[in-house]
């Protein structure tokens, strides 16, 4: 089976510069796994062919009657700079140590390699619907080994997402993590998206922490690029936020991802 979707194959892609691939390697202390290497080296970044990836253990994605899996929907492109704003989301929910985040599910799932003294690093999962890790696979090749075309239906589940008049209360509360589980929630909704929207650019707007900064833009175009007609419509004024923050956000590397979001959709 081809890995990457034959429908993305045609399209131009950022081939991956080997510069990067060492700062990255320098900054985790470790190799990425040869097979992810050859697969981003063929196209770094896109839709795959699997839609899931099979697992061992309860979510909030899929049940047993089902089938446990959860949903991939893309793998990251391989820069420096998106490595480091997706670390940032990594450490926003408390994931520690020599990680790099390569893969994203519906917006709650997020795939990261973690690198320790083994020859490879292991695959991980962060759910954060439920803010939860979970080990997946002691190898990238082990991985590859979960993965599947045949989604199976997907049973409701015990843990039900919450509704949007229940998001909104949690955001009018004062915890934060309540809050980032709340727009994780809103994320995966298919609601009033164009409000999600705003909300995060105001967040953007108002914020100078650095890390909830990059966790707000990333999610911010997690939403964009699902939604884009949207994307279209907001291109200018995300723009214009995101160099309004100047050496706050690495700008060139989020609206690069704008820019090739929206080429994808002509």
């Amino acid at each position: 089976m081809p890995f990457w979707d034959k429908e993305l194959q045609e399209e131009t892609m950022i081939s991956v510069k080997e510069t990067d691939i060492q700062r990255i390697e320098q900054a985790v202390n470790g190799s990425l796994p040869v097979r992810y290497l050859e697969q981003i080296r063929e196209q770094n970044g896109g839709a795959p062919e699997a839609m899931a990836v099979m697992v061992e253990f309860k979510n909030t994605w899929s049940d047993e009657e089902s089938g446990l899996h959860l949903p991939l929907r893309t793998m990251s492109s391989l820069t420096f700079e998106r490595y480091l704003d997706e670390l940032s989301v990594l450490r926003e929910w408390d994931v520690e140590g020599n990680v790099m985040m390569f893969a994203e599910g519906e917006g709650s799932y997020f795939w990261y390699f973690r690198f320790t003294e083994a020859a490879e690093p292991t695959v991980w999962c962060l759910d954060i619907s439920v803010a939860e890790t979970h080990f997946v696979a002691t190898t990238y090749d082990e991985w590859l080994t979960k993965l599947s075309t045949d989604v199976p239906e997907v049973v409701e589940s015990d843990i039900v997402f919450l509704t949007l008049p229940e998001i909104k209360d949690i955001l009018r509360g004062d915890d934060e993590n309540e809050k980032l589980i709340a727009y994780s929630h809103w994320m995966i909704l298919d609601e009033e998206q164009e409000e999600l929207i705003e909300a995060f650019m105001t967040l953007i707007e108002r914020n100078d922490h650095p890390d909830f900064l990059d966790s707000y833009a990333y999610y911010l175009m997690e939403v964009l690029t699902n939604n884009p007609e949207l994307l279209e419509q907001k291109r200018d004024d995300v723009t214009t936020l995101i160099l309004s923050k100047g050496d706050d956000l690495d700008a060139e590397d989020l609206l690069s991802w704008m820019d090739e979001e929206i080429d994808e959709e002509l």
